[in-house]
């Protein structure tokens, strides 16, 4: 014969669950068997495990590690425009508020918080460019 024919087994659903509890207790009853044989061995050998793994810790170099990841430069490109658009608004918006407070101090004769005031907003735009060179900074070391 040029095909043959396979032979279907039909099972009603019950009989089907029966087979497959069967199946998953005898791969499951294998893991566990397996699983407290390996952590007998562990608690038998405290000590030689704690100090196998400080070993790996120390000698593994991270620095190395090939990472698979996507080309990132377009998200870069896109960090560095919202970036900008942040700072261009918060340098008016700074500008505004800081005028809005220092005029508001003066009209009540607080004279001597304009200084910090200024300082106040100035910190709060400089952290707008502080962060990126900060992080910028802490990506070379590592």
């Amino acid at each position: 014969m040029l095909f043959t024919i396979n032979e279907v087994k039909t099972y009603t659903f019950e009989e089907f669950r029966a087979i497959q509890e069967n199946k998953q207790s005898v791969l499951l009853n294998d893991e566990l068997s397996y699983l407290d044989a390996v952590i007998g061995h562990i608690e038998r050998n405290k000590r030689k495990y704690m100090a196998l793994v400080l070993i790996i810790a120390l000698t593994v170099d991270l620095s190395t590690v090939t990472s698979f990841a996507m080309d990132t430069t377009a998200i870069d490109k896109a960090g560095m425009q919202i970036l900008e658009l942040i700072r261009k608004v918060g340098y008016w918006i700074g500008i505004i508020l800081c005028s809005k407070d220092v005029i508001k101090h003066c009209m009540r004769g607080h004279l001597d918080s304009v200084g910090s005031i200024v300082a106040m907003y100035g910190l709060g735009f400089g952290v707008l460019y502080f962060l990126p060179w900060l992080f910028d900074l802490i990506k070379g070391l590592f």
